[in-house]
C-alpha cells in the first residue's frame, strides 16, 4: 500500500509536470501532495501497528527458551500464560516443582549482568520494563490464593542473566542456567506428583474458562 502510494506521488508530479493547461497542473500538484500525505499517514500508521508485534516477538524468544529449560531442569507439571489476577496479562510460567513447591515465573528478555536499582531491574544499563519484580510478586500472591494460601516462590527469569543469583523487593532473580536451583528452593506445597499436576491442570482450565471471548 505504501509502494502504492509513493508510486502515486510519482506519478502525480511527472503528469503536474507535463500537463499543459494551468487548471490541470494545479490539479496535478494537488493530487501529488495528497499522495504523498498518504504516504506519511501510511508508515506512521505501520509503525504504531507493527511495534507492539516487534515487542511480543523480542519477548516470545526468551520466554521459549526459558519454558524449555524449566520443562527440562525443575518441572514436575507447569502451566503457562495463565492469568493470575485481573491485570498486567498474564504469568509467564506457573511451576510445580520436581520437589513439590510451587512458584511463579516471570520472563523478561536479556543477556549479560542483571543489577537492581531499587525496585528497577537492569540489564547492562537497560531498565527492563513493565517492573517484573512486582508483577513476580504479585502472581505469587495470587497463586497462593489460589492454592489454599500455600508458601509460592516469585522469580524473575532474565534467560541470558551471565551473574550469580540475587533478591531484589523479595523476589529472586536469575538466568536459565539457574533456574533449577533457584526453583529447587521453592518450600513443598504439594503431598505428591499426582496431586501438583492436578493443581496446574485446575489452574489452566480456570484461567481458560476466564479468559477472553
Amino acid at each position: 500500500m505504501t509502494l502504492a502510494l509513493g508510486a502515486a506521488s510519482a506519478g502525480g508530479v511527472a503528469l503536474a509536470a507535463l500537463a499543459v493547461p494551468p487548471v490541470q497542473r494545479a490539479l496535478g500538484a494537488l493530487l501529488a501532495v495528497a499522495a504523498g500525505a498518504g504516504c506519511a499517514v501510511a508508515s506512521r500508521w505501520s509503525a504504531r501497528t507493527l511495534r507492539p508485534a516487534g515487542r511480543a516477538a523480542v519477548l516470545a524468544r526468551p520466554e521459549r527458551r526459558a519454558r524449555a529449560t524449566i520443562r527440562r531442569t525443575a518441572s514436575g507439571a507447569a502451566a503457562y500464560g495463565v492469568a493470575l489476577g485481573d491485570r498486567d496479562g498474564d504469568c509467564g510460567a506457573v511451576v510445580a516443582t520436581r520437589w513439590q513447591g510451587a512458584a511463579a515465573v516471570e520472563v523478561r528478555p536479556g543477556d549479560g549482568r542483571v543489577t537492581a536499582d531499587g525496585d528497577a531491574i537492569r540489564v547492562g544499563m537497560r531498565v527492563l520494563d513493565g517492573d517484573p519484580a512486582r508483577q513476580a510478586a504479585e502472581r505469587a500472591r495470587w497463586l497462593a490464593h489460589r492454592l489454599d494460601g500455600a508458601d509460592v516462590l516469585a522469580v524473575v527469569c532474565v534467560p541470558g542473566m551471565t551473574n550469580r543469583p540475587f533478591t531484589a523487593s523479595g523476589v529472586l532473580v536469575c538466568g536459565a542456567r539457574d533456574v533449577r536451583r533457584v526453583l529447587r528452593s521453592a518450600p513443598r506445597v504439594f503431598g505428591s506428583p499426582d496431586e501438583a499436576r492436578q493443581a496446574m491442570e485446575r489452574l489452566w482450565k480456570e484461567s481458560a474458562a476466564t479468559g477472553p471471548g
